[in-house]
């Protein structure tokens, strides 16, 4: 016993001491991405915005709906990029556009212009997303892929703790097209843990993993592949909204812009909780139980911002951080888990496109609802009641992957 538990502790002290450049470069690499840069930081632009172009929450709601719509569409293609030409020179050039579009939008002047690089962003720099860089660590690990990848999408949360101070202190003191310039400069800047730590073509031999086997084909009309899809695409149509319009909530509250900054930052703070917690778990039980429980933690957590207001909103901020931080690492610890690693750029990318698309049906719809209401109060509670949907899927997705997963699949490819 004591054997077989010191050769474990070997293997994956050894995972960790050849893959760390993999790790270090991926975990730097997608925090300055589209999901690490974007996502947090374009509430902040708002109210200045709001001013200078006449951006309303309806129309900021549209624009978020119309990138994330180019970002769905274009994931597919992004996960094929990557198959085809390697993780490295895939993110690089996402990284690069990613700087293009935040200084496109340093010179919009009208909602229109405003939109439509949004649009193009979505679409063109989707090569910046976490698939390349979540394809390399998933890659490079095996038994301890959970916690790899959740530190990998803990770049993620470092960039959504650090960077909104920065933004909103820049847009403070020298205006909003400045807060752009600066985004551009640290999208840049992501190019070198790229280089750093991501493989190219030549991918290194992958790490062996137990879990589902079976084609492309026969995976893509799975039960489980489904089931896995529908529970985070409700899960993001049901909060992604309130992240999206969580400083125009607090601005809307009399909240000052160097204040919701830093409560926008305490999301990134719970993400790098989360995702270590998560990370590791995931290599110790069903991860979708940790889905399931994430949602949970989500409701309660727009109900107490719903009845308390701003004064609660460090509660809020801390859920939220919770769930997006669950979302984005399980998305990549499932698919790795229950679909073949050979087709894992092309289910991810699937799923995160699905995910993608209800995040951007979902502002949209907050943005609306709090035009009619006037005010967050009535996003806040439909969004609690609209996580029980993917507590449900998540419960039967942790039922239907178990033993009897993998016996579908081969049934199915036989």
């Amino acid at each position: 016993m004591s054997n077989t538990a010191s050769a474990s502790g070997a293997s994956q002290k050894s995972e960790f001491a050849e893959g760390w450049r993999t790790l270090v470069g991926a975990t730097f690499g997608v925090g300055l991405g589209i999901s690490g840069l974007l996502t947090y930081n374009l509430g902040l632009f708002t109210t200045d915005l709001g001013h200078a172009i006449g951006l309303s929450p309806g129309t900021y709601g549209a624009a978020l709906l119309g990138l994330n719509i180019a970002l769905a569409l274009a994931m597919p293609l992004a996960g094929r990029v990557v198959d085809r030409f390697g993780p490295r020179i895939t993110a690089a050039i996402g990284a690069t556009i990613l700087a293009t579009g935040f200084l496109a939008l340093s010179r919009v002047g009208s909602v229109a212009a405003y939109a439509a690089v949004l649009v193009a962003i979505g679409f063109c720099a989707s090569l910046s997303s976490p698939v390349a860089h979540t394809r390399a660590v998933a890659g490079a690990f095996g038994r301890q892929r959970g916690l790899a990848l959740g530190i990998t999408q803990v770049g993620i949360g470092l960039a959504a703790a650090l960077v909104p101070p920065l933004v909103a202190s820049q847009i403070a003191a020298d205006g909003w097209r400045s807060g752009f310039l600066l985004l551009a400069g640290l999208a840049i800047s992501g190019i070198l843990p790229i280089l750093f730590g991501l493989p190219g073509r030549g991918a290194p031999k992958s790490q062996p993993i137990t879990g589902a086997r079976g084609s492309a084909r026969t995976l893509m009309t799975s039960t489980a592949f489904w089931l896995q899809l529908a529970a985070f695409t409700a899960m993001a149509l049901a909060f992604i909204g309130i992240i999206a319009h969580f400083v125009p909530m607090l601005r809307a509250n009399g909240v000052s812009l160097p204040r919701a900054g830093a409560l926008a930052g305490a999301i990134g703070i719970s993400v790098i909780v989360t995702r270590l917690i998560v990370g590791w778990l995931a290599d110790r039980m069903q991860p979708a139980w940790l889905g399931a429980a994430s949602c949970l933690i989500c409701a309660a957590g727009a109900l107490t911002m719903a009845v308390g207001g701003a004064d609660l909103a460090l509660v809020a901020a801390l859920a939220l951080g919770c769930a997006i931080g669950a979302e984005a690492d399980l998305i990549g610890i499932l698919t790795a888990r229950n679909f073949p690693l050979a087709s894992y750029s092309r289910t991810y990318s699937a799923q995160y496109a699905a995910f993608t698309l209800a995040g951007g049906v979902s502002p949209l719809l907050v943005g609306l609802l709090a035009e009619a209401t006037g005010g967050y109060r009535a996003p806040l509670i439909l969004s609690a009641v609209m996580l029980i949907l993917p507590i449900f899927l998540f419960i039967l997705l942790a039922r239907r992957t178990g033993a009897g997963h993998s016996e579908e699949l081969s049934r199915n490819n036989s």
